[in-house]
């Protein structure tokens, strides 16, 4: 049997999971970036023979990726564009974390990391690093409440730098940043991207995969893209 028919047979074995929110109006943006808009371009009312919109859309919107380029400036070393990043960055073993039981207030320590791995499995190079706060139950629309975007956990700037030295290649939230509303200097941005690490915002169903998974984030090819929306799936 191949190697393409053995995988085939695998995946097909797995559950697969949908990580994605779903794109719309009115949805929960970063407060400081352009809203989402799905306009009608083009219908059959209008006599056309096919039906299309148009997106305006921030890179930073809904589930998507951090390239480097989001906060290292052209120069630094780690600096690249998601044009320009590697897409083995994108799949590979996941391990997620619970920390369900985080408020807004909270953040995730080093130790506790240390612990979570001494509970279950060491974080190896080239894993990926999910961390399931739980916080996509307020994924609801803007009209209806702000907390998603306002308040939110996150992990501290040491952590950051513990996991840097574990060689992940990625991580991974389900909150709109990976630094807590508590931070005041994006610590945990500056040592991810700065090293190389992407990072993944806006995660869903994080409960379904916790503990190993496979998964596959693939962002868009955008020329000189600070970032990209991305469908991202798990394979459990």
């Amino acid at each position: 049997m191949s190697n393409i028919k053995k995988l085939s047979q695998l995946l097909d074995s797995m559950k697969l999971v949908d990580l994605s929110h779903t794109l719309e109006e009115d949805m929960p943006i970063v407060p400081s970036h352009n809203r989402y808009f799905h306009t009608l371009w083009d219908t059959f009312a209008h006599g056309s023979r096919a039906l299309s919109y148009q997106l305006l859309i921030n890179e930073h919107t809904g589930t998507h990726v951090d390239a480097t380029a989001h906060f290292m400036q052209e120069g630094h070393p780690a600096h690249q564009y998601i044009d320009q990043t590697s897409l083995t960055q994108f799949f590979g073993r996941a391990l997620t974390l619970d920390f369900s039981h985080y408020t807004e207030t909270d953040e995730v320590t080093v130790e506790e990391i240390q612990q979570w791995e001494q509970d279950n499995q060491a974080i190896e190079p080239g894993d990926i690093v999910i961390f399931y706060f739980g916080w996509a139950r307020y994924w609801v629309p803007r009209s209806v409440s702000q907390k998603f975007a306002q308040s939110r956990p996150g992990i501290t700037g040491a952590a950051a730098e513990y996991l840097v030295s574990k060689k992940i290649k990625t991580i991974g939230c389900d909150v709109i940043s990976i630094d807590g509303s508590s931070s005041t200097d994006s610590a945990a941005h500056y040592a991810l991207l700065g090293n190389g690490v992407n990072i993944i915002e806006n995660l869903n169903r994080l409960e379904e995969i916790l503990g190993e998974s496979y998964i596959f984030i693939l962002p868009l090819k955008i020329k000189e893209g600070s970032g990209s929306p991305v469908r991202a799936v798990a394979f459990k």
